[in-house]
């Protein structure tokens, strides 16, 4: 009986958080589209550890395209062009100055495309699922390459490699005045 409760709790977790992804999703836009003020340690720290974590995702892909094709260099090419877009977003980043003070606000338009690119890629991935389940292979192979399971490598680079560029081009260019 305990296990049964146990199972009927997970389900329902794993329901809510079907249900509060939308919201969640919306959350992540409001946020990503506000107007900051960075705080000189938070920036610091970003501009460290996020360029790490790439470099310690493309350290997993490598090991990675071990067990799935091409893994690595899906990776590489979407962080690659996760860096151009993050030097394009700082670009479109209205910073505003005064005395002692410093916002910033992210370009709305990039952000709700890096949310769409997200979506969509994980609609493909369930879709991509649905198929292998019921044993459709050639459907995926119609795909091209977003019917390669790397592709969604291609996409987590993408986004990693954004902020990265976007981290520390922030505490680059804004690091003087902050607090």
């Amino acid at each position: 009986m305990p296990i049964l409760l146990l199972f009927l709790v997970l389900l329902l977790l794993l329901c809510a958080a079907v249900l509060l992804w939308p919201l969640a999703l919306w959350n992540r836009y409001r946020v990503g589209t506000s107007r900051r003020r960075p705080l000189r340690w938070l920036t610091r720290l970003n501009a460290v550890l996020i360029p790490a974590s790439t470099l310690l995702f493309l350290g997993a892909m490598l090991a990675t395209s071990l067990l799935v094709d091409h893994a690595f260099a899906y990776a590489a090419i979407g962080v690659l062009a996760g860096l151009l877009l993050g030097g394009l977003g700082w670009a479109l980043t209205r910073v505003e100055h005064q005395p002692g003070n410093v916002w910033y606000t992210p370009n709305r338009w990039l952000v709700l495309g890096l949310t769409l690119v997200v979506v969509a890629r994980i609609g493909v991935a369930i879709w991509q699922l649905v198929q292998r389940m019921s044993g459709q292979h050639e459907a995926l192979a119609q795909w091209g390459l977003l019917g390669d399971q790397a592709s969604l490598f291609a996409v987590a680079g993408l986004v990693l490699g954004y902020h990265a560029a976007y981290a520390w081009l922030l505490q680059r260019r804004l690091g003087r005045w902050l607090r």
